[in-house]
């Protein structure tokens, strides 16, 4: 974890609530056997994100849903990966199904923006960098599943792309705490600050 107390102008934050649907991290959902549910709980996943969400509301941090949505059958899905091949065949995450819809207690808030994706990360073939532009906000605070997976491959793209990252790890979750460790242990600690909801939450003045 970074030891420097983490310092956020409200005005130039957006938080990234990325993939908390269904069928990647509550019980029932297609992809319920990778032990995803499990994790997410363990994490305390949805109510640290609810309760960050709406202090970035407070705050005026604009808050934006990244949403993995395919139509059905995953057409246009292409299928060049196991990650992509997995979504088509568990039929998951279609538009307008339980699967595809927020965790319970995470839906969009007044003033909320929805962003979809096909793929991992949340930059790919999505107005996601336009619609931060727009807003003037050059710092990323990502929430959301799976750690090792669209939340560390948004964070690399997003440094990359000269954002400041800021990635809550107890807003976070995956399959295990091995993968999510890793991910948050390593990777994670070259691309971005690794904190807590509260400290964004104290950041924000909170």
């Amino acid at each position: 974890m970074n030891d420097e107390a983490l310092k956020l102008d409200p005005g130039r934050c957006a938080l990234l609530m990325q993939d908390l649907q269904n069928d990647v991290m509550i019980d029932g959902g297609a992809f319920a056997d990778s032990g995803a549910p499990g994790h997410a709980k363990e994490q305390n996943v949805v109510e640290n994100v609810k309760r960050l969400a709406q202090a970035c509301r407070d705050k005026g941090v604009a808050v934006i849903h990244v949403w993995y949505i395919v139509e059905e059958g995953a057409r246009g899905l292409k299928q060049n990966a196991p990650l992509f091949e997995g979504v088509k065949s568990a039929n998951a995450l279609v538009r307008g199904t339980w699967g595809a819809a927020p965790a319970e207690g995470l839906e969009p808030g007044d003033g909320d923006l929805v962003v979809e994706k096909m793929r991992m990360s949340a930059w790919q073939g999505t107005k996601l960098q336009n619609l931060l532009d727009g807003l003037g906000r050059d710092t990323v605070i990502i929430t959301g599943a799976w750690t090792n997976m669209s939340i560390e491959h948004t964070a690399r793209t997003g440094a990359d792309l000269g954002f400041e990252i800021v990635v809550p790890e107890d807003g976070c979750s995956t399959m295990n705490a091995d993968w999510h460790n890793a991910s948050i242990n390593y990777a994670l600690q070259n691309v971005s600050t690794v904190v807590k909801c509260a400290d964004v939450i104290s950041a924000l003045g909170g």
